[in-house]
């Protein structure tokens, strides 16, 4: 019988995953889509000022902090779980990095401007958890952005059923057999995918696709949710919902809102 891993062996795999597969999805024409045409780019722009504090969460190689570098002048904390890939992070991001588990952040509540945490907390052991964390750090009249994995969309029935052949598939051939099988196909979809989205042509490196499919199929652990869940996170939260919208061609699921100031 399959025992269910701990709360901190999911921790320590996905740790160890990222560390492997960092995840680098920042060339110009992704930023540019998502600082205009996304939840967390209008969030960005929308900032206090002057020096707002944001806290990227999950920050990955850290896009978000150069966003708000070029956006607005200012400055994102970048909070990762994979000290790999903030090591890897500091030949590109002068702002400030901070190796920390999302479910227990570094902070004292109440700090933070500006919150973003975008397609993370799925892939946290625990989604209450974390979602509890970004409102804690938040300030009153401070905004949270968050993202997660739409329960409802065409990505949820990828990763359940292909991404459980791919999983399978690795274990057998290992990476070396998908690099020269099943990757060539995914890089390919994803040209043509980013090249619709963008609109012009869309010159994706290999290193950084062959991530982005360990990202996409291989997390260690993964969840998916819905508009209706995500209310009650806020209601439970005392959160009030500013915007909830379905972005990535509906695989994500983002929510801006506001913290209130107690009455």
């Amino acid at each position: 019988m399959n025992r269910k891993p701990s709360k901190q062996a999911l921790r320590h795999r996905t740790s160890a995953h990222y560390d492997k597969y960092p995840f680098v999805f920042d060339q110009e024409g992704i930023l540019k889509e998502k600082l205009y045409h996304r939840i967390m780019g209008s969030a960005i722009l929308n900032a206090p000022r002057p020096n707002p504090i944001i806290l990227d969460v999950g920050s990955g190689m850290c896009r978000v902090a150069r966003m708000v570098r070029e956006a607005i002048n200012g400055k994102a904390i970048s909070v990762d779980i994979s000290l790999q890939t903030l090591q890897r992070a500091k030949a590109i991001n002068p702002d400030p990095m901070v190796n920390g588990d999302n479910t227990s952040l570094p902070f004292r509540s109440n700090c933070a401007d500006l919150v973003i945490s975008n397609g993370v907390i799925m892939v946290t052991p625990d989604v209450r958890a974390s979602f509890r964390e970004l409102v804690r750090v938040t300030k009153p009249g401070g905004t949270l952005v968050v993202s997660v994995y739409n329960r409802n969309s065409w990505y949820y029935y990828v990763y359940t059923y292909l991404g459980a052949v791919i999983r399978r598939l690795r274990s057998l051939i290992g990476d070396i057999g998908l690099m020269i099988t099943l990757f060539p196909l995914f890089h390919l979809s994803v040209i043509v995918l980013m090249s619709l989205v963008t609109r012009r042509l869309f010159i994706f490196p290999l290193r950084t696709s062959w991530n982005l499919f360990h990202d996409q199929f291989t997390t260690p652990h993964c969840t998916f949710h819905t508009s209706e869940e995500l209310n009650e996170w806020l209601q439970a939260e005392g959160l009030v919902c500013e915007e909830q919208r379905k972005e990535a061609a509906n695989q994500l699921l983002t929510l801006r809102s506001k913290k209130p100031y107690p009455s």
